[in-house]
């Protein structure tokens, strides 16, 4: 009994200790910038939202001064204080609860609105956003890609940086650091070594997916990928498919293999949703041909026997089809 008293004492301790702490470091931060009346982390919840664009431009409006305290409520957003308090606080008593501060939802999307939101202050602020890619902490570090991708920016400066990032102890940042050397394209040849130790060995335990990931990421650098070749080419007996159907469209991108036309086509048509896959058909030309059947399948209404698809995969369908078999396409009305 005396064991379970101090228990719960120690819990109430950790608890109010958490407490405190939370709520010093809003105490001790500058004062947040505002717009129109609300808050800088007001128009951040707001994105994702129907007013996102009404929140975006509100952001821009602050400008450059924002981003320190985006770059704080990323550092806030999984720390270990606000862990400990979001495991116990559910436990506590009741009478606690209501004098203790509110436990908010987590919100899953909150590294992609901090993305957002440094990429509204403007691509001016790019070389802060470069420097903060070697931030001590990780979600910074994760923020910051996000926001270099949603800009679309192609920076030569942040290559050496993402390179090493490949590496990062944390999951998300290795991740989104692979993710945006692909988007780079021709500009990320200087990863072409770190990608290939990608595409051989993985970066966690998530191995089958980031190696398929540096399989497109080679393939979207192009012909200056060229000494992945022999890897991607012992990809293409890998036991994922993921992975065979990314080194096979790597590999039509870097040295135009016409050997892996009949696997790209074999596993579109068991996953024609594939708008990499689709991308990839149409840029093969009429050696795609055999692909055109699935591409009419998905352009059919699906009260038709056709195959339920987007907006998005149904317009890649028909690009893919123009290239492929121009005649066909004009048949059917493809414009």
């Amino acid at each position: 009994m005396k064991r379970g008293r101090v228990i719960v004492v120690g819990v109430i301790v950790v608890v109010v200790a958490a407490a405190v702490t939370l709520t010093l470091a809003a105490l001790l931060r500058p004062r947040e910038p505002t717009y129109q009346g609300k808050s800088l982390s007001e128009w951040v919840d707001l994105l994702y939202t129907p007013n996102h664009t009404q929140a975006m431009n509100s952001i821009a409006a602050i400008g450059p001064k924002a981003i320190p305290f985006l770059f704080e409520e990323a550092r806030r957003w999984d720390s270990t204080v606000q862990g400990v308090y979001r495991t116990i606080w559910p436990k506590l008593p009741a009478i606690l609860q209501q004098r203790l501060p509110a436990l908010k939802p987590v919100d899953l999307n909150f590294p992609g609105k901090i993305g957002n939101a440094l990429m509204a202050v403007g691509k001016q602020e790019l070389p802060r956003l470069i420097a903060a890619l070697e931030n001590r902490n990780p979600r910074v570090r994760h923020v910051a890609i996000l926001a270099i991708q949603y800009m679309d920016a192609k920076p030569d400066a942040a290559v050496p940086v993402l390179c090493k990032l490949l590496s990062d102890p944390d999951d998300w940042v290795r991740g989104s650091a692979l993710q945006l050397l692909g988007f780079m394209g021709p500009k990320a040849k200087p990863a072409v070594p770190a990608l290939m130790a990608t595409l051989r060995f993985g970066t966690n335990k998530y191995i089958v997916g980031t190696r398929a990931t540096a399989a497109w990421a080679l393939g979207r650098i192009g012909p200056d990928a060229r000494t992945a070749v022999p890897w991607l080419k012992q990809s293409l007996s890998d036991t994922n498919t993921p992975l065979r159907l990314t080194a096979a469209i790597a590999l039509w991108r870097i040295v135009q293999d016409t050997n892996v036309v009949a696997l790209v086509i074999e596993q579109f048509d068991r996953n024609p949703h594939n708008r990499d896959a689709l991308s990839a058909l149409g840029e093969m030309g009429p050696l795609a041909k055999s692909a055109v059947p699935t591409l009419f399948k998905i352009l059919r209404p699906p009260d038709l026997s056709g195959i339920p698809a987007s907006p998005a995969v149904q317009k890649s369908a028909r690009e893919a089809l123009k290239q492929i078999d121009p005649e066909a396409a004009a048949e059917a009305g493809v414009k």
